[in-house]
């Protein structure tokens, strides 16, 4: 590529997609098993303090905005992760083509969009709305 040459606009958007994957690479191999270890494992092997009368407590963390956060950037970097890397699965498995690629962004790339709109809607509500 020359600097003097306009950049087509595959060129500007594909490096935005591309930092979706890895940042959602990255809360998907650190943040997810740690979330799910505590949420899942810890408590019923009683390797984390566990009181069922507390669970009004547990609930009431939900409210707390980073809570919420944390829970919309995990699922959000999640579904952009697993969506893109399901697409070139597929397209390794024989769907190629600018045909087939154009159908695998457009349905793939919805679905970890309106997944991570449900996330937000999830998030914010009975706080903001």
């Amino acid at each position: 590529m020359h600097a003097d040459v306009a950049a087509p606009d595959e060129v500007l958007l594909e490096p935005v997609i591309w930092s979706l994957f890895s940042v959602g690479g990255f809360i998907t191999a650190f943040l997810l098993p740690v979330t799910l270890f505590l949420l899942f494992f810890a408590a019923p092997f009683h390797l984390w303090p566990f009181d069922p009368a507390a669970y009004g407590t547990f609930l009431a963390h939900w409210k707390e905005p980073l809570v919420r956060l944390f829970f919309f950037v995990l699922i959000g970097g999640s579904l952009f992760h697993g969506t893109h890397r399901l697409k070139f699965m597929l397209m390794d498995a024989g769907f190629k083509g600018p045909a087939a690629e154009a159908l695998l962004d457009l349905i793939l790339n919805g679905v970890a969009i309106f997944g991570s709109l449900g996330a937000l809607y999830y998030a914010l509500r009975g706080w903001l709305f």
